[in-house]
């Protein structure tokens, strides 16, 4: 496999290329069976689970992609952010990577398909939930000369106050709000306590 990698002066909402990824941590015989856990349950971790497989990224910065990130044509897509709960501020936030660089990574044939399939499957939620279908935010907000990202779900039907700005998150619950990082580790640790032993 090529990595593309150029490296990109940081800038969190562009459309610039970056570096390279990580490789995963579980063995393919323990993904297909958290894979299966997650599809029994119809679970909304599923898809951050897969994009996190076969790419390497972190939980944070799979739940940070955008449909703008994704290039299903060229099967690449670029890492520009990470999501985090600040337990201090109460917020759920987007902010920079780990290593504050972004970072462009091929994927396989078998990931592409499986975001083509959320895509589809997101457009017919988005007609089936109607008014009711969320659609996702963020709002920056300065606060002791630092700048914040906080990100918000919000029903169609709901005005949207002044400042948000929408973003197209990959990875959604059924009714279009974001999935966050926390709740995909919890189903991670759930499995890992009831179906299997990680090994040290």
């Amino acid at each position: 496999m090529v990595w593309r990698g150029k490296k990109e002066e940081y800038k969190l909402f562009s459309d610039e290329d970056g570096e390279t990824a990580s490789t995963p941590t579980l063995s393919y015989e323990q993904y297909q069976r958290l894979e299966d856990f997650l599809k029994k349950k119809n679970n909304p971790a599923l898809l951050p689970i897969q994009i996190a497989y076969y790419t390497g990224l972190r939980i944070r910065e799979v739940c940070g992609l955008t449909w703008q990130d994704i290039n299903l044509e060229e099967q690449y897509l670029t890492v520009r952010r990470s999501m985090r709960y600040n337990g201090a501020r109460h917020r759920t936030e987007i902010g920079a990577t780990k290593r504050k660089k972004i970072r462009t990574v091929d994927f396989c044939d078998t990931l592409a398909a499986i975001l083509k399939t959320a895509k589809t499957e997101q457009h017919k939620n988005r007609f089936l939930y109607g008014e009711l279908y969320s659609l996702n935010y963020y709002l920056e907000v300065k606060e002791k000369d630092r700048t914040y990202y906080e990100v918000y779900s919000l029903p169609r039907s709901e005005e949207v106050p002044e400042g948000y700005k929408e973003l197209s998150f990959v990875c959604l619950r059924p009714d279009g709000a974001f999935e966050a990082p926390s709740t995909v580790g919890i189903m991670c640790r759930n499995f890992s306590d009831t179906l299997m032993s990680v090994p040290q």
